[in-house]
Order: C-alpha cells, then sequence, then structure tokens
C-alpha cells in the first residue's frame, strides 16, 4: 500500500474544502445581484410602527404606517399575538393600514399591533379603547386596507 506524505494530506483537504464551498453556493449562480444585497442577510433593519391616536372609544379606526422594513416585503400582523392580516411594502419599506376596533363596550382594553415580515424586522404599537375617549378616524387622505378583529381576543 502505498504512503501518503502528511503533507499531500493537508493539500488534498484543503483543496477539497474549497470545491465543496464553491458547491454551497450553486443555488446563488442565477439570482440577481439585488437578492443578494448584503442588507438581506445581515438582518440590519430598524423597523418602526407609529399609530396617529394612542386611545379611542370602541368602534374607533386607528391609522398605522410602519417604516424601515425590507422592501417589497410580506409583513403579517398581529393584534395582541394573533394573526390579523397581511400588507406589502414598498420600494422604500414601508406600509400603511388601518385597524378597525369593534364597537362593543367589551373591547375595552390595550391592544398591541404588531408589524413582522421576519424574526429579525418588526415592530409593535399600541393603542387602548375606553369609554370617555372620543370616536377616533383616519387621518384625511390616508390610505390603507382596513383591518378589522373581535373583542374575544387575550389581553
Amino acid at each position: 500500500m502505498k504512503q501518503f506524505s502528511q503533507r499531500t494530506i493537508i493539500r488534498t483537504v484543503v483543496a477539497l474544502v474549497i470545491l465543496l464551498a464553491g458547491v454551497a453556493l450553486v443555488p446563488y449562480v442565477d439570482r440577481p445581484a439585488a437578492a443578494l444585497e448584503w442588507r438581506m442577510m445581515a438582518g440590519v433593519y430598524a423597523p418602526e410602527l407609529s399609530v396617529h391616536a394612542t386611545e379611542g372609544a370602541p368602534g374607533s379606526a386607528f391609522a398605522f404606517t410602519g417604516s424601515g422594513f425590507p422592501a417589497h416585503s410580506v409583513a403579517t400582523l398581529f393584534v395582541n399575538g394573533r394573526y390579523l392580516g397581511r400588507v406589502l411594502t414598498d420600494g422604500q419599506g414601508s406600509a400603511q393600514f388601518i385597524v378597525q376596533s369593534p364597537a362593543s363596550s367589551m373591547a375595552i382594553g390595550q391592544y398591541d399591533i404588531t408589524m413582522e415580515v421576519d424574526m429579525n424586522a418588526s415592530a409593535t404599537q399600541g393603542f387602548s379603547l375606553r369609554h370617555d375617549a372620543p370616536l377616533v378616524t383616519p387621518p384625511d387622505g390616508f390610505a390603507g386596507p382596513v383591518f378589522g378583529f373581535g373583542h374575544r381576543l387575550p389581553r
């Protein structure tokens, strides 16, 4: 049986590592350069979610604006941790939507709305429903899909 020197074995192992590293990149060969943007891999987003009013009477409609999310991505919305719906972010990573609260007096309480693209890009903002608060409507000209929820949510 032929004996191999330590130098030959090391060179063979290094060559195999380089070859396997190249094979690992094969799925990215046909992808456009924009799809491989470094921010996408680094998870460096600093998303924000804002609401135009933080309290209102039952039946109020709250206008939300999300920014700083990955561009052209589907964002999932949650109310108190339960699924509410989905919106699409624009080219700047922004999205607008309206949350219509239940009109029932049983809906009094605090509600947290979360907008999430993935586990590296999510933001939460809340509002409270109170009997003594005014009925809130979205600002004039505010555009976005409307999502409603029932009063039987965890608080």
